[in-house]
C-alpha cells in the first residue's frame, strides 16, 4: 500500500511552530535555506542538460515540468520562511538584520531577500549534543576517522 505525503499547509506550520524553542526555528530556516539550495543548483543543473540535450521534445517539456515544480517548492520554502520571520518577531526577537548589520540583507545565498541567517545568534549551527556523543562513542571504540 503506497502513501503519499503531503506538506504541512501554511496554517498548520504557523501553529506548529509556536511551541518550537528558538533554537529549533533558527534550525528549520537553515534547514529551509538549505533545501531552496539545493533546488536551484538542480534547476541549474536542468538548465544546462536541456540546452545541451539533443533529446526530443517531448523529453525536453517533461524536463522543463521538474523546473517549473521546482520553482513552485521554492515559492512554498520561500513562504514557510515568512512564518517563520513572523514567529520570531511575534515572540520579540531582533531581527537578524539588526543583529548581523547590513550583512546578509540584500540577498541570500538562495537568491531570495528573506534576510534570515542559517544559525541563531550565538551558535554555530553544529548539533552540539550529538557532537559530543559522537566523540565520546569515538573515544571508547578507539578508531580514528570522520564521522558524519
Amino acid at each position: 500500500m503506497t502513501t503519499e505525503n503531503f506538506p504541512i499547509n501554511p496554517t498548520a506550520f504557523a501553529e506548529a511552530i509556536q511551541e518550537l524553542p528558538l533554537s529549533s526555528i533558527y534550525a528549520k530556516v537553515a534547514e529551509l535555506r538549505n533545501s531552496i539550495a539545493h533546488l536551484h543548483r538542480s534547476n541549474a543543473e536542468l538548465r544546462l542538460f536541456l540546452t545541451e540535450s539533443q533529446d526530443p521534445e517531448d523529453e525536453k517539456k517533461e524536463i522543463e515540468g521538474y523546473i517549473t515544480e521546482n520553482e513552485g517548492v521554492i515559492t512554498s520554502i520561500h513562504e514557510r520562511i515568512g512564518l517563520l520571520r513572523t514567529e520570531l518577531e511575534r515572540r520579540g526577537q531582533p531581527s537578524l538584520e539588526e543583529v548581523l548589520g547590513d550583512q546578509n540583507t540584500d540577498q541570500n545565498q538562495d537568491g531570495g531577500s528573506d534576510g534570515l541567517s542559517g544559525a541563531a545568534p550565538g551558535t554555530n549551527g553544529t548539533n552540539g549534543s550529538a557532537a559530543g556523543q559522537r566523540d565520546s562513542s569515538t573515544a571508547q571504540d578507539g578508531e580514528e576517522g570522520v564521522y558524519l
